[in-house]
This record gives C-alpha cells, structure tokens and sequence, in this order.
C-alpha cells in the first residue's frame, strides 16, 4: 500500500541524499586538487624537510585511501537516489495509492477544496513531484490545483469534482511511468 506519508519520508531521504552527495563531491574535488598539487611540490618540500631536519610527511597514500573511499560513496549516493527515486514513482504511481483527504470538501468562491486529513502537509512529496515531472508548484492538471496543503477543483459540484480529481491523478501517474521507462 501506498501513501503519501510514505511518500513524504521517501522525498525527505532523497533531498538528505543529495545534500550529501554535494558534501563528498566537494570533498572529492579538494582531495583531486591536493592530489594533483603533491606531486608538483614533493621534491621541494622533501628536500626543504631534510635540509631542516623534520620528517617530510608523505600525504599521498592517505589522500589516495581517501579519494577511493569518496569515489565510493559517491558512487552509493547515486545509487540510493535514483533507488529512492524510483520507489517514490512506483509508489505513487501505484493504483493503492492512498491520498489522506478529509471525507468532505468545502465549496469556496465556485471551487470544491479538499484538505488533507489532521491539516498535514506534503511539501516534500510536492517538490520531489514538481521536479520529477518538471512542473512548478502547486500542480494543476485539468482545472485540479494538487498543493501541499489542498487540492483544488475548478467546478462546485462534489461528484464532477471528485471525476475530474480522479482523471488529474491518473494523467499524474501516467506521465511519471512514462517518465520512470
């Protein structure tokens, strides 16, 4: 079963994710730099060590030992962000989806708005699927504004209100499997 507390939890792992892998990109650029940079200054920096009587500290090896280990990090970030990314396609994709709607909507100003059950709110969920989609925020796809806080239906009649929501969802889901091949 899918749902939107779910989905929320598998957008939150990802956002975390990415903001790691910058972390390790940026620590493997500055490894790559101070790699590159060693071979440039050993002789001088050797030398000078000697010719002062201190121990010249060879930080190759480490860096090296380090570079591999962010490589592989890296390399199971990625991994994990596009696993992650899928699931959350799959998930919402699903035909159990379950959207957390409170029972009956209000009418305002000639549009039926749904709010989600114990006020909560999906901002991550929304983000993840603005982005996958390439969309802005909040979604609106067939007179149905989707947000993470409602969802909004242009017509004031429950029942055409609940079709056109379902029809909207089904497009949503349809283009992220289009997306996912």
């Amino acid at each position: 079963m899918s749902d939107f507390e779910n989905l929320e939890s598998i957008a939150v792992q990802i956002k975390e994710n990415r903001v790691k892998l910058h972390e390790i990109e940026d620590s493997l650029s500055s490894v790559n730099v101070q790699l590159h940079e060693i071979p440039l200054k050993r002789a001088t920096e050797s030398t000078f060590a000697k010719i002062t009587g201190v121990g010249y500290d060879d930080k190759m090896a480490d860096l090296q030992r380090m570079k591999e280990q962010s490589e592989r990090t890296k390399a199971d970030l990625k991994s994990s962000i596009s696993k992650d990314i899928d699931t959350f396609i799959s998930e919402f994709s699903s035909p159990n989806l379950i959207i957390p709607l409170e029972s009956y909507p209000k009418i305002i100003d000639g549009k039926t708005v749904y709010k989600y059950r114990g006020d909560s709110q999906f901002k991550n969920v929304f983000e993840m699927l603005c982005e996958i989609l390439g969309l802005s925020s909040p979604l609106v796809v067939k007179d149905v504004m989707l947000s993470p806080t409602e969802i909004v239906i242009a017509v004031k009649d429950e029942f055409e209100a609940k079709q056109k929501f379902i029809s909207s969802l089904q497009e949503i889901q349809h283009t992220l499997l289009i997306k996912k091949k």
